[in-house]
């Protein structure tokens, strides 16, 4: 492949750290990744490795979104990439890359680096609570799903603590919980989650918490836990869910007279793309609940669901399902921690275009395909 040179590392700033309320243009923004992943001095080991075996170069040939479709025919296997091997060379001495795992729902967990970009899409994702009044500044937030390698809890932690709330967490293991109930062990599961909800009480007790996230299902049995449900419905003011798919009529149920006095907001996302927070309504939505991703960062695109490979053909991409229409979810990231070229994911949603703004779509109705040729166990996360 032939060598490059180095852009100026200004040019990397001005697109990779530009203000989280601004959007850079995308195409620069393919480019600079590019430059940054595949140059011998700043790329990524993984990706250096592999430059002989691509038939295209990156950096010549890819020289805007469209073009990213030239990593279809890549196979890449993130669930056995040695971590250290995604760290870019580029990095600056010092700086702290943590390793983030998938929860497995469809096999074994894949794991990414990240050290700064996940605290963008959460500082954005801020700017979109405050629009609608979420709490902040003061009280506690607790959190009750993983922790450990999952990208939630660090998320959430650092959502706390851009909001200036102190971050409580429950764990759990949704492994754990997601083998209990694919091997047909109810009443294992349903000890698991009772153990999760006895400790939520005990904080709900003596702490003054204002904020919760946690999934539809655990929300569900917490407010079928008198003990827990009271003090909840007394304290908590904001609630955001995520992790597993839930139903319209569940969301309603939650908002309007499960929890009537907290704004109950989502979160869609994985390891992989980030978080997609559910955007303010508009008037005239098709729906209530719309997520909205960090793009141009995370590049989400809905293709035909009856592809299973999201491949119409090799060389020949699946179209983008229309307005309204139910796709496949793609994704790549596109940040100066983590390069990933676009991906099929597990999730069926529909598509929603942004009015008046040419800068990605929008995705309701998000749940998970059953054609994967994979099992799929949500559980609980």
């Amino acid at each position: 492949m032939p060598q490059h040179s180095l852009p100026a590392h200004d040019e990397f700033s001005a697109v990779f750290e530009a203000p989280v309320d601004q959007i850079p243009d995308a195409d620069e923004l393919v480019r600079a990744t590019m430059a940054w992943h595949f140059s011998p001095a700043t790329g990524t080991p993984y990706w250096l490795s592999r430059l002989a075996e691509l038939p295209f170069d990156p950096i010549a040939d890819v020289r805007g979104v469209d073009d990213l479709a030239l990593f279809d025919a890549i196979p890449v296997d993130w669930s056995v990439i040695p971590a250290t091997g995604l760290i870019p060379r580029g990095s600056p001495a010092g700086l702290r890359f943590n390793v983030l795992e998938s929860g497995g729902t469809t096999g074994a967990p894949k794991r990414i680096v990240d050290a700064t970009s996940r605290r963008r899409n959460v500082a954005w994702q801020s700017i979109q609570l405050d629009q609608e009044g979420f709490p902040r500044d003061g009280g506690g937030w607790l959190h009750v799903g993983p922790t450990g390698p999952h990208i939630m809890a660090k998320n959430i932690g650092n959502l706390a603590e851009l909001r200036g709330m102190l971050c409580y967490f429950v764990d759990l293991d949704p492994r754990w919980a997601k083998r209990c109930r694919a091997e047909g062990r109810p009443q294992d599961f349903d000890r698991y989650v009772d153990h999760i909800l006895d400790q939520v009480r005990d904080v709900l007790a003596s702490q003054d918490i204002r904020a919760i996230s946690s999934t539809p299902p655990i929300l569900e049995r917490m407010a079928a836990r008198p003990d827990v449900y009271a003090r909840l419905r007394d304290k908590v003011r904001g609630i955001i869910w995520g992790g597993t798919s839930t139903s319209p009529e569940t969301l309603r149920l939650l908002e309007d007279e499960v929890f009537p006095d907290a704004l109950v907001r989502g979160a869609y996302g994985n390891t992989m793309m980030g978080v997609a927070p559910q955007r303010p309504r508009r008037d005239g939505d098709p729906v209530s609940c719309i997520f909205r991703p960090f793009y141009p960062y995370s590049l989400v695109e809905l293709v035909d669901p009856a592809d299973p490979a999201g491949l119409a053909d090799p060389g020949d991409p699946a179209k983008p399902v229309a307005e309204g229409v139910e796709g496949r979810v793609r994704v790549a990231t596109l940040t100066r921690d983590l390069f990933l070229p676009p991906t099929l994911e597990r999730d069926l949603a529909t598509r929603r275009t942004p009015p008046g703004q040419p800068t990605g779509i929008e995705l309701s109705g998000v749940r998970p395909a059953k054609n994967t040729g994979q099992p799929i166990v949500e559980g609980v996360y």
